[in-house]
């Protein structure tokens, strides 16, 4: 197995910016961000299930759910959809899409409200994701920028461990490209 690549985070105005090395090519790493039969094996931080639907097109559109497994503590059961529309394909170096987390549970979104100073909902649980994939010598460089409406809402995502998550959701990821032909 490869040494565990480490995801660097960059909190600019209104964004939040990931980065991370991915050791699989950069056609393989957009199948596994836009095909549901790859999202359903990786996405999500541990103690997660996923299922998806997805139309991998521009004007196409996707549903993620992820349903916490008994591994998390009971404060974290329950599912976590998320949909949205691909606003930009260009295969395989760049995906923009928008994600609305507006069907999240009652609890989670009263939280969110809370932490995000805002009882705006179109504006709390709607974010637009930019990724762009760099080949670097048969690696994929991955840069994954989620854009928020204000930087509280942007600082109340980073407080409940968006962070956290896509690190355990990128280790997921690379895991699971290791097992899947080139």
């Amino acid at each position: 197995m490869a040494t565990k690549n480490q995801m660097t985070v960059e909190v600019v105005d209104n964004e939040v910016i990931l980065r991370r090395m991915i050791n699989a090519p950069r056609e393989l790493v957009f199948d596994a961000f836009t095909q549901a039969e790859h999202i359903s094996e990786w996405f999500g931080p541990h103690g997660m299930e996923t299922t998806a639907e997805t139309d991998p097109r521009e004007g196409g559109s996707f549903r993620i759910v992820m349903h916490a497994t008994d591994a998390l503590p009971l404060e974290f059961q329950g599912d976590y959809p998320m949909f949205g529309t691909y606003l930009e394909f260009k295969r395989p170096e760049k995906l923009v899409w928008t994600s609305d987390l507006s069907e999240h549970s009652e609890s989670w979104k009263s939280r969110m409200r809370e932490r995000c100073k805002s009882s705006m909902d179109s504006e709390v649980f709607r974010a637009i994701a930019t990724l762009t994939l760099d080949d670097v010598n048969g690696k994929t460089f991955v840069t994954l920028r989620s854009t928020f409406v204000s930087n509280p809402i942007r600082d109340g995502y980073v407080e409940t461990g968006m962070n956290q998550g896509w690190s355990e959701s990128f280790d997921r990821l690379e895991r699971y490209l290791e097992r899947v032909p080139a």
